[in-house]
């Protein structure tokens, strides 16, 4: 009994890795080639997508949606295409600094005030995308080509990209397996059982807020160094679907149990979607429709996982 309750939780604890592992065996049998152009691309356009999810994923912990998260993006992207090219440090600091006083905004309204995260969020991403117009009103500002070039391809191998990819999903791990994540866990599971066990609730959430727009703020800054330009609207893309990696991932939005790793393959998963689908030569007009099935079947995937860890669990306790 035992050995069958290991492979269960294995098997739902790896996932999004099985998923996209499945999915890129698909699209090199298509394109008949994985170079290393094909696996630079994958990961710059994966890198983004997972900074801004992980920040996702650590608000989703505490049972809240953060929708400003996007609109971070763009603003940081757009001041860092604003500032680079004459203070290198200044236009590198300055997305973290945008992204860490905009979730600790958000963070102070939701843990604090008690206001519903959804509704504060929403607020707040109207101001940031207003605030990124103002900024930036049309697509522009300028990147030195060295470093879009360090940035996207780096010296050789491995690509910088891939480095990047691998950093933060160590980096996110980390995070999660610190006191702090720990609290964020028990806060997602039952934030009353977790205050009375002696967590201080309303600091670590804000402190999850604060942290996910640093990390919306560095998928910003990365966006405006792939694209040497900054953008007022970049990350408007990102507002659902860092929620639909997170989901993706395997990370259940009711708080409390999810894998960082799980978020990061998730980001390649919608990546390599849309890579998919270009691959097979589908048109345009029907890939928005197969994106989203796909995205069903995926999230039902999620659904088993879960189905599957509780049953091993229950196996466990039974054993």
């Amino acid at each position: 009994m035992p050995p069958r309750s290991t492979s269960a939780r294995l098997l739902a604890d790896h996932w999004p890795v099985l998923v996209f592992v499945a999915l890129l065996a698909l699209n090199i049998a298509l394109k008949q080639r994985f170079s290393l152009f094909d696996l630079r691309t994958l990961c710059a356009n994966a890198l983004p997508l997972a900074l801004i999810a992980l920040g996702q994923y650590f608000v989703v912990m505490t049972r809240g949606i953060d929708l400003s998260l996007g609109p971070i993006a763009s603003l940081a992207g757009a001041v860092l295409s604003l500032s680079i090219g004459d203070n290198l440090a200044l236009g590198l600091a300055a997305p973290v600094v945008i992204g860490a006083v905009a979730g600790l905004a958000n963070g102070v309204l939701v843990a604090r005030y008690r206001f519903p995260a959804i509704i504060v969020t929403l607020a707040t991403m109207t101001v940031w995308q207003g605030v990124a117009l103002v900024v930036l009103p049309n697509p522009g500002g300028f990147v030195p080509p060295e470093i879009q070039r360090l940035a996207t391809r780096g010296l050789w191998f491995p690509p910088t990209p891939l480095i990047l990819l691998v950093l933060t999903m160590i980096g996110a791990g980390w995070v999660m397996s610190s006191r702090f994540g720990l609290h964020l866990r028990a806060i997602g599971g039952d934030e009353a059982a977790a205050t009375m066990s002696g967590v201080r609730a309303t600091r670590t959430t804000i402190l999850a807020y604060t942290l996910a727009g640093v990390m919306a703020g560095l998928g910003g800054a990365y966006l405006a160094l792939a694209t040497a330009s900054g953008s007022p609207t970049i990350g408007d893309d990102y507002i659902l679907s860092s929620v639909a990696t997170v989901v993706v991932g395997g990370v259940a939005l009711s708080g409390g149990r999810g894998l960082t790793s799980g978020v990061v393959f998730g980001a390649l998963i919608l990546t390599i979607i849309g890579s998919l689908l270009y691959s097979a030569g589908i048109s345009s007009f029907y890939q928005s429709m197969l994106t989203g099935l796909i995205l069903v079947a995926v999230v039902a995937g999620g659904s088993a996982q879960m189905w599957l860890k509780s049953r091993s669990e229950g196996l466990r306790h039974a054993a």
